[in-house]
């Protein structure tokens, strides 16, 4: 009797479509679990670049408003001759724009007080944008009644005119709507001094006795992927109180 030889198996034979099932079926779960990881890494990684953009935002915008107000000043503080000047410091303050006069840039009186004003945009396509604007005023000699500025904003502006006013974006992404002003007065008791209606300014007692301002800076980037928002907050007590109080008004 010849023994059976067990049949070779055909090396040829191919892969059998429940091999080919499952082969797929794990190639798709390794595709999937890696554009899974790709996606989840650059959505981070774009929040985290979105919130260190946030927090730099956020110390230029506290760091650079906080310098123009420790110089903020009564224009009658900088000369002797204007005998009639009685402006405040403190020209305007609402709840998102504060407008004061500053000793920047002005040694020995050559340029005069800078008008500073910050304005926080709340509505249309710029809402959320922070912008500074500085002026020096027509000359450093003040008439008898005061430094004059001219309109540097309107249509007929001369080019000189023009010159004197510097106007650049601080911020965008700034939010407004968190419920919390932007900008915040007190007085010297350090009591709050609010607008008397909403969207208007302090009234012109509660400015000129204005002595620490406080800075409530939310930014969040107005991106796809959002960072949660990044916020600052300072309170600024203004150094130099002789130069912004009345003699009346006088801290002690």
């Amino acid at each position: 009797m010849h023994r059976l030889r067990g049949r070779l198996g055909d090396p040829e034979r191919g892969t059998s479509l429940t091999e080919m099932l499952v082969s797929m079926v794990i190639t798709g779960i390794i595709i999937a679990a890696v554009a899974s990881m790709t996606i989840t890494f650059a959505q981070s990684n774009a929040r985290n670049i979105s919130r260190q953009d946030q927090v730099d935002t956020g110390r230029v915008v506290v760091e650079t408003v906080s310098k123009k107000l420790r110089t903020a000043v009564m224009p009658s503080q900088l000369t002797s001759t204007c005998t009639l000047c009685t402006q405040d410091a403190f020209v305007l303050g609402k709840d998102f724009s504060v407008q004061f006069y500053a000793n920047i840039n002005n040694a020995g009186n050559s340029v005069g007080p800078s008008r500073v004003t910050y304005t926080l945009t709340t509505t249309g396509a710029t809402a959320g944008t922070l912008v500074e604007k500085v002026q020096v005023p027509d000359s450093n000699t003040p008439t008898a009644s005061g430094y004059v500025y001219c309109n540097a904003e309107i249509a007929g502006a001369t080019a000189a005119c023009r010159a004197r006013l510097t106007t650049r974006t601080l911020a965008t992404g700034v939010r407004w709507d968190t419920g919390v002003p932007i900008f915040a007065y007190y007085n010297g008791d350090g009591a709050a001094m609010l607008p008397a209606t909403s969207g208007g300014s302090l009234t012109a007692d509660q400015l000129s006795k204005v002595l620490s301002v406080e800075l409530t800076v939310t930014v969040q980037a107005p991106t796809a992927t959002r960072a949660r928002a990044t916020t600052y907050i300072q309170r600024l007590t203004l150094p130099n109180a002789q130069a912004i109080l009345r003699q009346s008004e006088d801290t002690p």
